[in-house]
């Protein structure tokens, strides 16, 4: 016998790709449980059991950084109490490191990070600590399906209480923008394309920008009430903030910006945070 739940949860985080670089992602999540019917005709208690898998995955990947811990370009060692520093060599020379609280790294014993061996992971990591009488869990991530635009975007918020603090934790995004109450399809691609695999830094976090044999990054530098967090990225893979990143100062961002760039027009922004959430803004600017 089986049960099942759609959509349980959703987990927001950013995972690195030895490829791309940090990447925002949101997946849904949907479990399905394997057992026996017991002396009540039920598997199990539904509402417990999702309560523990929820809980295992707010504790143990969401708004954290999932790092492929055996790729061969990946080092992962400890730093003074409870800090750890990942730090990822490409091939072609670019660097990338994130120096945090243990409880913001995610280190995941694959060379590359999917849904396929995430899934696997997370299966295998939970099922002792259900109830004995399943047999099997069944976990399913699967990303928002979006028909229009979308990003993948990772950032750190530190005056946050919760854990949206962690320096690289991030989000897959859709984007809806009207121009004067039309829905505006070219000014969503060009907005996607400007925040395409990308790290959306605030100015007051910025330590320094320097190059190093011949590259150039940005190091992020903050603490925060989990700790110290660190961060150094491609400038490449950068956008700059005057304001903090949430998505209600991203929406505004985005509407002023296109505003000043299409006088006349009135602009309604909707920005989404992961899936089914976001802020609205509006703003014309006359010419």
């Amino acid at each position: 016998m089986k049960l099942f739940v759609k959509n349980l949860t959703h987990v927001d985080f950013s995972y690195f790709d030895s490829q791309r670089g940090l990447l925002g992602e949101s997946w849904q999540t949907d479990i399905v449980l394997t057992g026996k019917l017991n002396d009540e005709s039920m598997i199990c208690d539904f509402s417990i059991v999702k309560k523990q898998i929820k809980r295992w995955l707010d504790d143990n990947i969401d708004h954290m950084l999932a790092i492929p811990a055996q790729h061969a370009n990946s080092k992962l060692s400890n730093l003074e109490g409870d800090r750890v520093s990942f730090r990822f060599l490409h091939d072609d020379g670019r660097r990338f490191q994130c120096d945090a609280p243990k409880q913001a790294i995610c280190a995941l014993p694959m060379e590359e990070v999917s849904i396929e061996a995430t899934q696997s992971w997370v299966e295998s990591q939970i099922l002792n600590l259900l109830p004995a009488e399943l047999e099997a869990v069944q976990i399913r991530f699967t990303p928002e399906s979006i028909e229009g635009e979308q990003y993948q975007y990772s950032h750190g918020l530190k005056k946050h209480d919760g854990n949206c603090q962690r320096i690289a934790h991030g989000h897959r995004s859709t984007i809806e923008i009207y121009s004067n109450g039309q829905r505006d399809s070219v000014l969503e691609a060009d907005w996607a394309k400007r925040w395409e695999d990308i790290y959306l830094g605030t100015n007051e976090d910025l330590k320094k920008v320097f190059e190093e044999q011949g590259k150039s990054y940005h190091h992020f530098f903050y603490t925060s009430q989990q700790g110290l967090f660190e961060l150094v990225i491609d400038s490449n893979q950068t956008y700059m903030l005057d304001c903090d990143t949430t998505v209600e100062s991203l929406s505004s961002h985005i509407a002023e910006t296109l505003a000043q760039e299409n006088p006349n027009t009135h602009i309604e922004v909707h920005a989404f945070e992961g899936i089914g959430k976001g802020a609205i803004s509006e703003r014309k600017v006359v010419a």
